[in-house]
């Protein structure tokens, strides 16, 4: 899975999603999911983002948390090492999170249009 920061473009509606009052969905949560999926590591993850392992830790601990289960599994060592894996909670999030951004990304192209004309 892409990282959504390889592909953003310049202007755009990176959402923060709350449900109740025990979840919390934003991109920095869902740039961590994605890295992880990418790199098969938390720690790996968390280095390409510049966070300390413990904060990365943290955030996904949250999401597993809030859902009552968990977004990100260990693999278990042996010859090619551990490391970490999304489970398909985590995989939903991604897919889901992206869909809805695209939506909004689409629905405010106006708005956003204006907004960065600003800067001119």
């Amino acid at each position: 899975m892409k990282a959504a920061s390889q592909t953003r473009p310049a202007v755009m509606v990176r959402p923060r999603i709350s449900i109740g009052g025990a979840i919390a969905i934003g991109p920095g949560k869902i740039d961590l999911l994605c890295r992880i999926a990418e790199s098969r590591s938390i720690s790996a993850a968390a280095r390409a983002m510049g966070l300390p392992y413990k904060r990365a830790w943290l955030l996904i601990d949250s999401l597993n948390r809030g859902f009552g289960r968990p977004v990100v599994e260990a693999i278990a060592g042996g010859k090619g090492g551990g490391g970490a894996r999304l489970t398909p909670l985590g995989e939903a999030l991604i897919t889901h999170y992206a869909a809805l951004e695209a939506k909004l990304n689409a629905t405010a192209q106006p708005e956003l249009d204006a907004l960065s004309n600003l800067a001119d």
